[in-house]
């Protein structure tokens, strides 16, 4: 890595490979108690996707935050804490869009969908209700974050 690209690395970037180990933790205790120590200290709901690898074709586990929509609908954010890198599950969950949402416990099939253009403006005003410091992950990140949308088979 040249000097220039490690000067362009935020704080997030620097705490991937941290953020990577403990993710397996925080699956585990997200299908077993239903709930994560960061889920409850930063008491936001949690669920765990399951993904399947796009080159490897494994099944992948990732906590992430959620928002139930009052349709039952979740709504899902690739926003890493502002990591300037597009999180792996986006990548999977592009090209596979079949997948798992472990809620409450409970595992069920769903489909998630990238909110498009139209679609992802009115879910920006939504998640910035819901995760008020999603703009600030946004332009810490540099890009745009991605909203996916997980609706039950």
């Amino acid at each position: 890595m040249t000097g220039a690209s490690r000067a362009r690395r935020n704080a997030m970037d620097r705490l991937r490979p941290i953020r990577r180990a403990l993710r397996g933790v925080e699956a585990v205790q997200v299908r077993r108690f239903g709930r994560s120590v960061l889920s409850t200290m930063f008491r936001t709901p949690v669920l765990v996707l399951e993904t399947t690898g796009r080159r490897s074709g494994r099944q992948r586990q990732t906590a992430l935050a959620f928002h139930r929509r009052p349709d039952g609908d979740l709504v899902i954010v690739g926003g890493a804490g502002g990591q300037r890198r597009t999180p792996d599950w986006v990548a999977k969950v592009r090209a596979h869009p079949d997948v798992h949402a472990i809620v409450d416990r409970t595992r069920r099939p769903m489909t998630a969908t990238e909110l498009g253009h139209d679609e992802r403006a009115t879910a920006w005003d939504e998640a910035r209700r819901v995760w008020p410091q999603i703009e600030r992950y946004e332009r810490r990140a540099g890009r745009p974050v991605p909203i996916f949308l997980l609706r039950a088979k």
